[in-house]
C-alpha cells in the first residue's frame, strides 16, 4: 500500500533531491572530462599542426574554447541548481553537437577529418569519446532542466 500525506511527500520530495543532486554531480564530472578530453586533443592537434610542412589551420584554437566552456559549466553545474541553467547547457550542447556536425564531420566544407596536419590521429576514437560524452550530459541537463521534476525548496 502506498503511503499519503505530508510526510510520504516529504520522503519523496527528499528522494527525488538527492537524485537531482546526484545527477548534477555526475554532469559536473562529465564536463569536466570533456573540458581535459578537449585539452588533451588541443595539445595532440597543436603538436601535429605545428610540425614541419603542416598547414596552419589553428583548429586548436577552438579546442582551447571548448575545455574552457566545459569547465566552466562544471563548476556551474557542482556549485548552482538552477532550471534555467541547465536549460541553457543544455542549448549549448546542442550547438556544439551541431557545429561538430557541420565542421568536424564536413557537413559545410572540409571537416577534420580531412586535414592532412592532424590525419594521423585518431580522431575517430577522440570524436566517438567526446561525442558520446556530450550526448550523455546534454541528457542530464535535459532531466535537471525538466520543470516537472521537483527541485529542492520549492
Amino acid at each position: 500500500m502506498n503511503a499519503t500525506g505530508p510526510a510520504a511527500d516529504a520522503e519523496r520530495d527528499s528522494q527525488t533531491a538527492g537524485t537531482r543532486r546526484t545527477v548534477r554531480y555526475v554532469a559536473a564530472a562529465m564536463s569536466a572530462v570533456v573540458a581535459i578530453l578537449y585539452v588533451v586533443l588541443m595539445l595532440l592537434v597543436r603538436n601535429a599542426e605545428s610540425e614541419a610542412g603542416a598547414s596552419d589551420t589553428t583548429t586548436y584554437g577552438g579546442y582551447v574554447g571548448l575545455a574552457v566552456a566545459y569547465a566552466i559549466g562544471a563548476v556551474i553545474l557542482f556549485v548552482v541548481d538552477n532550471r534555467t541553467l541547465h536549460l541553457l547547457g543544455a542549448g549549448v550542447q546542442i550547438v556544439v553537437l551541431l557545429l561538430f556536425l557541420a565542421f568536424g564531420v564536413g557537413l559545410l566544407g572540409e571537416g577534420a577529418f580531412e586535414n592532412e596536419a592532424i590525419s594521423h590521429l585518431p580522431l575517430g576514437l577522440w570524436a566517438t569519446l567526446i561525442t558520446g560524452a556530450q550526448v550523455v550530459l546534454l541528457a542530464m541537463l535535459g532531466y535537471l532542466a525538466d520543470w516537472r521534476v521537483t527541485q529542492p525548496g520549492r
